[in-house]
């Protein structure tokens, strides 16, 4: 527990030193809208990943970071998972298969993500401040779409993707506890995982269930707009062509 406020306490004083040292370079130098969120995405992945890795020491010791749930230990410690990328831990406990995991890193991952975030939204803004003759709308879909996908993809379907068989069926068990109204309500018999189209199914007695359908989904908009934000210049050039006055033959 020290060890979680004394690194909580390190966050702010960097979040601190960090706002004054950005307030002074843009007042100083004034720059554009889009390069000031990279700075501030720059530094907020840069601190968030720090402070996450700080706990990397639970890469040695992750049993001892996690500790103990309650002082009678009611909910004993099963087992922790530490992912490299995004950093994270997780201390699943007895009861995580109805509650989910606890996640001390949860402070940094966030922070993380806010300044991916940011560095995202300045690079938008960066392509729809150009002069091209393409839609701006386009321009910002071409950057939007793809990212939106990663993170999909990278927040949702990659951690079920990983999950060790007995973690998968946890998993598939709180889902139908979730959804006792519409989920199968027989035993679980198997589950299974495909790449393409992406699919992590859980495998009943009397049916089967997609915990990714709604991710794939998503995926699948994403890669729709980002075609259709790439078409966008194709589509318009015929009227384009067709605008361009006719040079008068020499003679």
């Amino acid at each position: 527990m020290f060890v979680w406020l004394f690194l909580l306490m390190v966050l702010g004083l960097g979040l601190l030193v960090g706002g004054y040292a950005y307030t002074f370079w843009k007042h100083r130098r004034h720059p554009p809208l889009h390069r000031r969120w990279w700075v501030l995405g720059t530094a907020a992945c840069a601190l968030g990943y720090t402070h996450t890795l700080a706990y990397g020491l639970a890469l040695t010791r992750p049993t001892g970071l996690c500790g103990q749930r309650t002082l009678d230990n009611d909910y004993p410690l099963t087992h922790v998972r530490v992912d490299a990328f995004p950093p994270r831990l997780a201390c699943y406990w007895s009861d995580s298969a109805l509650h989910g995991p606890s996640h001390p890193t949860a402070a940094g991952t966030w922070l993380m993500w806010c300044g991916a975030a940011l560095l995202v939204a300045g690079a938008a803004a960066w392509a729809v401040s150009l002069d091209l003759p393409i839609p701006r709308w386009a321009r910002a879909g071409m950057i939007l779409a793809p990212v939106t996908s990663a993170v999909l993809w990278i927040r949702q379907v990659v951690p079920l993707m990983s999950l060790p068989t007995i973690d998968l069926q946890n998993e598939c068990f709180r889902w139908q506890v979730a959804h006792l109204q519409s989920a199968p309500s027989g035993e679980l018999a198997t589950t299974k995982r495909t790449l393409m189209p992406p699919a992590v199914e859980c495998v009943f007695a009397d049916g089967t269930a997609n915990l990714i359908s709604f991710e794939a989904f998503g995926l699948a908009c994403c890669l729709a707009v980002f075609l259709l934000c790439c078409a966008t210049p194709l589509l318009r050039m015929p009227s384009a062509v067709a605008g361009v006055p006719r040079a008068r033959p020499y003679r």
